[in-house]
């Protein structure tokens, strides 16, 4: 509550302006006149120079060198506080009386025209800064003048004062502080099997992000909250809610994102080329806030023709993979208004570039303009080119984030959160379904093996037996379908079959059936089985009926073609100097077999000429160790063997071959969704497989191996979840994403001899200066070639890991 000396002055409501409210209820003081008052009030200084004059001409704000005469009006009277109440706080209280009132909207502090632009300009309020000098620490701050300034800090907000603590000089928002990423040598390993995967096999890559970020002059200014200046906001929201968020929700999965970003000058400066998505990125990013430095233009063209450079240099390592297996390109485009290239010949020459982009790219293209300004600011030219990409083909949207970093914040993490969905579908295997009629059938009893009173059907009539031979066409002019061959029965008796009616098991697209061969009696129309128990497969869906040709064809031609690998494979382990038994052990190391299958034609009731898939009856325990959706199969407490490198599951084998069948084709194919037993029963353990899976990158023939061939959608599944093992080691296969299983720590002497043998790998030195790059390291882009630091970019491909360049 407010007291005022006299009447008068209540009638007169000399209110001092740092108030800037109307008091609540007031109390005169009866014991002084309002002569003596008025009298006193004379030699009251004025505030900021008292009242103004009207006058017709507008008159300059002088700032004097004297400070103006505060009244602070006492609620205790000059009695001070009651004791124990704020007094004597910090020990830096600036007079040696008792410690004046604390309530916030009784706090007086004078406002000098300096400090109220500074407020505007950092939203900040009166309120705010009278909440900072009650609560804040304060401690002293520089001298200027031969007077003491103080610094009250409260919060994320700083008040500096005079030496009477009442008026204020200026005020701001401390920068935010992120802290950077400790980088363990886990990270660093993945880091460097990153950068090798993206310099030789840059198709495992899933998404690549372009940013180009405005360093213009205006740039530099000082009006978003928590930020020195704007480049510093979009510096530290890109860190902590683009590339953070997306390694956040990517958790412990490993995957192979690139981020290039692009400073806009006057030119274009590349300060991250074609860099892993991981936390030393986020480490030199977060870095940039403290070395980047805004100046000059920000011409859009320039920087558009680099990004088009680009996209076109990664465009010809994917000239081998279909439209559907590229990456995924983002160019995120983050500007504070209207470039400085503003001519009319300019806006054709930004929306003919970002044309040709979008034309080339489609939907695998999504354009981001990001707006960062004060309400009013001229984002036209961005809004232009946004259009012009969603004209084209491409994804595209615009953001305005105002002035406010939690706006900024916000969008960035949409986009982060967009982007892993669009790796997630990259890499689903779902996305190609489509909607089928699932055959009528009941499953078979699984305690009937035999074949004793199970239902089934016999065929005899017109029963054919063809294995696939892709040069039957030449050698057997009889056979009636393309690729494959006529052979006799394998029982050379047989006339006929029995199969099943109900189904004993059943895949993703598949059903089985017990078959067997049968002859005719001697005696009679009898028949009796005969030979060993097969299966006979038959798609689970009706649709499928009419194309059983290329159904029957897809799987033979897939197992045919695995059998071949898999013979090369067991000759490779068989050479392998580290996988011969040791000395006390003489277990050999199981090879691998896939099933011969082959067709039974035969002519139905109906007249219609029909035919079986059937192959070899697998028994033991049936085990699926992986899948062309990133599948494997954990069996750390299997069967293993002893060999010269050390303890072998046997199971890793089977893992060890798919990565064997990448590196053999030369990353263009793997074989997967590797199913069936391990026998045991032999001098030796074998396993037996069937019904795998080819997924290849063969351009303009999509689906090449049957439905089951996901293409790069099944290899980058594979590659992102394979843990290296013994056996890979053994044969000298580079590891696909850097993992490998506890068993090979063991061994890793060793596996670094064999498998780590790309060049430049980042030390734990280099990652901690990695982002620290001046200015002048970045140089200017020209319209002939791109550079950084020294490297070309136009020449021999080129890849820049962390201050590591790798040329092939």
């Amino acid at each position: 509550m407010y007291e005022y000396c006299c009447d008068e002055c209540v009638k007169k409501s000399f209110i001092p302006p740092s108030f800037g409210s109307v008091p609540k209820p007031i109390q005169s003081m009866p014991n002084i006149s309002s002569t003596q008052c008025n009298a006193a009030s004379t030699n009251i200084s004025p505030i900021i120079g008292g009242k103004k004059k009207r006058s017709k001409k507008k008159k300059k704000v002088v700032f004097t060198a004297e400070e103006p005469t505060i009244h602070h009006f006492d609620p205790y009277n000059g009695h001070g506080a009651p004791l124990g109440l704020n007094n004597g706080r910090n020990g830096n209280d600036c007079d040696n009386g008792p410690r004046k009132s604390q309530l916030t909207e009784q706090l007086t502090l004078l406002s000098t025209l300096h400090g109220r632009a500074r407020r505007q300009l950092r939203d900040l309020t009166k309120h705010d800064l009278k909440t900072v000098v009650k609560y804040g620490i304060k401690t002293k701050g520089k001298v200027v003048n031969g007077a003491q300034r103080w610094m009250f800090e409260y919060g994320n907000t700083v008040v500096i004062t005079d030496p009477s603590c009442k008026t204020e000089i200026t005020s701001y928002n401390k920068a935010i502080n992120i802290e950077r990423a400790f980088i363990t040598e886990e990270m660093l390993n993945n880091h460097n099997e990153a950068v090798r995967i993206l310099r030789e096999d840059p198709h495992l890559c899933t998404t690549h992000s372009i940013i180009v970020v405005d360093q213009s002059g205006s740039m530099k200014e000082c009006d978003m909250n928590f930020f020195r200046s704007r480049s510093d906001a979009s510096y530290g929201t890109l860190a902590l809610d683009y590339i953070a968020e997306q390694l956040y929700q990517m958790g412990d999965e490993f995957s192979v994102d690139a981020v290039t970003i692009i400073e806009m000058k006057q030119k274009g400066c590349v300060i991250v080329d074609r860099e892993p998505l991981d936390w030393i990125l986020f480490n030199k990013v977060l870095d940039r806030i403290t070395t980047a430095s805004p100046s000059s233009h920000g011409n859009y063209v320039n920087s558009l023709a680099l990004v088009e450079r680009i996209i076109k240099r990664d465009l010809a390592l994917f000239a081998d993979l279909d439209a559907d297996d590229i990456p995924a390109f983002m160019l995120l485009f983050i500007s504070d208004g209207k470039p400085s290239d503003c001519h009319g010949k300019h806006t054709t020459m930004r929306q003919a570039i970002v044309a040709r982009l979008a034309r080339a790219l489609q939907s695998k293209l999504t354009f981001i303009g990001m707006g960062i300004g004060a309400t009013g600011s001229d984002f036209e030219q961005l809004h232009l080119m946004v259009d012009t990409a969603k004209e084209h083909g491409a994804e595209s949207q615009f953001n305005h984030a105002g002035l406010n970093p939690a706006t900024l914040s916000i969008t960035f993490t949409s986009i982060a959160t967009s982007m892993t969905t669009t790796r997630t579908d990259l890499r689903s295997t779902t996305g190609e379904k489509v909607s089928k009629t699932e055959k009528n059938y009941s499953m078979r009893q699984k305690d009937k093996e035999d074949n004793y009173g199970v239902p089934f059907r016999r065929e005899t009539y017109d029963v054919c037996r063809y294995v696939y031979s892709p040069d039957a066409k030449k050698t057997s002019p009889e056979a009636n379908i393309y690729d494959w061959k006529k052979v006799p029965f394998i029982n050379y008796e047989s006339a006929g079959f029995d199969i099943d009616k109900d189904p004993f098991g059943k895949g993703a697209e598949r059903l089985a059936y017990m078959f067997q061969e049968i002859k005719p009696k001697k005696k009679g129309q009898r028949w009796d089985k005969v030979g060993d128990l097969m299966v006979a497969k038959e798609s689970r869906f009706i649709e499928d009926e009419e194309s059983k040709e290329a159904f029957h064809l897809h799987f033979c031609r897939v197992q045919q073609m695995a059998q071949t690998f898999a013979t090369e494979f067991n000759d490779a382990v068989m050479k392998a100097p580290l996988l011969k038994p040791s000395d006390d052990e003489v277990s050999l190391p199981p090879p691998i077999t896939f099933l011969d299958c082959s067709v039974y034609e035969y002519t139905n009731e109906y007249d219609e000429r029909c035919g079986l898939l059937v192959e070899k009856y697998l028994r033991g325990k049936f085990t699926k160790f992986n899948s062309n959706n990133g599948f494997i199969h954990e069996d750390s407490d299997g069967a293993s063997i002893q060999l010269a490198i050390g303890e072998v599951l046997l199971t890793d084998f089977v893992q060890a071959f798919s990565h064997w069948v990448y590196e053999r084709s030369r990353h263009s194919m793997l074989v997967c969704d590797l199913q069936g037993v391990l026998d045991m029963e032999g001098f030796r353990p074998a396993f037996r497989l069937t019904d795998p899976a080819i997924c290849s990158k063969l351009r303009g023939r999509k689906s090449h191996y049957g439905k089951t061939d996901l293409s790069m959608r099944g290899i980058r599944n594979f590659c992102c979840r394979h843990i290296c093992n013994n056996v890979c080691a053994a044969l000298k296969l580079p590891p696909p994403n850097g993992r490998y299983s506890n068993k090979m720590k063991e061994t890793e002497d060793e596996w670094t001899r064999v498998s780590r043998r790309s060049t430049g790998l980042v030390s734990e030195t280099d990652c901690q200066l990695v982002s620290r790059i001046p200015d002048n390291d970045c140089k200017d882009v020209s319209n002939d070639t791109m550079e950084l630091g020294c490297c070309l970019l136009n020449g021999p491909l080129l890849f820049f890991g962390p201050r590591v360049v790798i040329t092939e």
